[in-house]
């Protein structure tokens, strides 16, 4: 047989130690992950998004954008929010609260809906009431007033509420960091866009926990906001200045009047929550602190304008300095913080409902 010439035989031998390397390192992940820190449950993850392209914690959702999974580990109730299950039917004898948001209603916080406010606004209504109380947590992180808006006329409003809490600041602001500004935040959000891996990629996907886990080094995991929101857009030149263009805020204005004039006219009592931010520079831009500030004061103005009860929790926050150690970032707040969120909310409802409501049929706290 005829000898191999001396390159092709380096490269065979260069080819098959790096086989035999890549197999070593293959089964050194599989075998050792205890040891070596390696993220099992993020490798799983990685593997399900490589290869169908849905989100493991959000799914796509007519009319609203995003909800959370109505079925999978990562599901939320029936309805599609991190909550315990509900049902549109009102339980007699049961006064019935509605929270509807963003991140900043759902939870925020390690402990998800157990640390989230409106989950404490129910434990504390019920503590000091000694009556079972409903308070729902329709809130979805990344949501703006516009998807809350669509779930409001299309969804909530069904639910028939007692009391509707709008809770919500911060998620509006990204719409507006950028030119070519529409009302209706179509020049930012798209529709959720995902895309399953194809070809030598896939079956690497498939069968290699080395390569998902190379790629959840070098590939930054989708965030909700990366798969919703166009890319790569122009900056809005007064952002330079810490500002926003004003006229740009007036779609949350609207948006939020619309829930809350609905909600009345169904007989509903409306609470407006103002956001408190962070204390301090804000490191990620100080027209974050502009807008925030600026959509608050619409909250007063529309609480003020129109009669809604107002809930001012940023200025609770600057009243209670001790509170500036809660925040876990910008808006996010620690347990402690959402309690006093709930305490606050439970404060402005005494007289104006609380006071009179009815003993008959008041159901005992029920075992949560």
């Amino acid at each position: 047989m005829k000898r191999l010439p001396r390159s092709v035989r380096v490269l065979l031998i260069v080819c098959g130690g790096l086989c035999l390397a890549l197999a070593l390192a293959e089964g050194i992940v599989r075998l050792l992950p205890g040891p070596l820190g390696i993220p099992v449950a993020a490798i799983s993850d990685c593997r399900r998004f490589l290869l169908t392209g849905l989100m493991k914690e959000y799914e796509p959702r007519a009319y609203t954008g995003f909800q959370r999974p109505r079925s999978g580990p990562y599901a939320g109730n029936s309805f599609g929010f991190q909550d315990v299950a509900r049902t549109r039917e009102r339980t007699p004898g049961v006064p019935r609260v509605l929270c509807l948001g963003g991140s900043t209603t759902e939870g925020g916080n390690p402990l998800g809906l157990t640390g989230s406010y409106p989950y404490l606004l129910e434990q504390t209504l019920e503590a000091r009431t000694g009556r079972d109380f409903e308070v729902l947590n329709c809130g979805i992180s990344g949501w703006t007033t516009a998807e809350m808006l669509c779930s409001w006329f299309l969804t909530l409003q069904d639910f028939h509420p007692d009391v509707l809490v709008l809770h919500e600041a911060v998620n509006d602001l990204d719409a507006r960091f950028w030119t070519g500004f529409e009302p209706d935040y179509s020049h930012w959000r798209r529709p959720v866009q995902t895309q399953a891996v194809q070809g030598w990629t896939r079956t690497l996907a498939k069968w290699s926990n080395l390569f998902v886990l190379l790629r959840l080094r070098t590939s930054p995991a989708p965030s909700i906001l990366s798969v919703s929101s166009y890319p790569d857009l122009p900056w809005e030149p007064l952002l330079a200045e810490g500002r926003l263009p004003h006229e740009t805020s007036f779609p949350f204005r609207r948006n939020m009047s619309s829930m809350a004039r609905s909600a009345a006219a169904n007989g509903a009592l409306v609470v407006l929550m103002t956001l408190p931010p962070r204390p301090g520079p804000m490191a990620i831009g100080e027209f974050w602190r502009y807008g925030i500030e600026e959509n608050n004061q619409h909250l007063h103005d529309l609480a003020a304008e129109q009669g809604f009860l107002l809930a001012d929790a940023e200025r609770h926050f600057v009243a209670h300095p001790e509170l500036a150690a809660q925040f876990l970032d910008v808006v996010h707040l620690e347990v402690a913080g959402n309690q006093a969120k709930a305490e606050l909310l439970v404060a402005t409802l005494e007289q104006p409902w609380l006071a009179g409501l009815s003993s008959e049929g008041a159901r005992p706290p029920s075992a949560k």
